[in-house]
């Protein structure tokens, strides 16, 4: 086996791979195997270093992040408390900074990679793009986040207020 075959072998892995990961991401459930790779194309792959910050609260948010590999801390300031209080942490298979995908806003919270962290990143751009060029894809991708962000702002209203 040439060394060009080889290469070609461990690249075919890697995107199958890839592939396969984001084939468990609710966002793109309904996508065939074979339409994900116009999905992998549209995706940006970044690796954030242990404490680097993804995006600050009050940035202009663009794009939605899938954690690969590793895991972030999304926080919040209370200006009341004057002090950083972490909301959440989130974990290869999961997202965050959805809400960038439908308008472009300040973000609400601030993440930080805790460990070294591999994300794929979805900007509205690339959404925009594939519901022209590709509307199956566009379409079942931006009904998926519908139905996430209506389950959890169900899931919000639905929990007991605090006292």
């Amino acid at each position: 086996m040439s060394f060009l075959n080889i290469l070609h072998s461990i690249y075919d892995e890697e995107i199958l791979r890839k592939l396969d990961f984001l084939r468990g991401i609710r966002l793109f459930e309904g996508i065939t195997k074979r339409a994900m790779i116009h999905v992998l194309e549209s995706l940006q792959e970044r690796t954030y270093l242990k404490g680097e910050t993804i995006f600050a609260q009050g940035d202009i948010g663009r794009a939605l992040f899938i954690v690969f590999s590793g895991k972030i801390a999304l926080s919040r300031l209370d200006p009341a408390a004057q002090k950083t209080e972490v909301i959440a942490e989130v974990h290869p298979g999961e997202f965050f900074g959805e809400m960038a995908l439908l308008e472009e806003m300040p973000r609400t919270a601030t993440a930080v990679a805790a460990e070294e962290t591999k994300v794929f990143m979805l900007f509205k751009i690339k959404l925009d793009s594939l519901l022209y060029a590709r509307p199956r894809i566009g379409v079942t991708i931006a009904s998926q986040l519908a139905r996430i962000l209506s389950a959890r702002l169900r899931d919000l209203m639905e929990k007991p207020a605090e006292n």
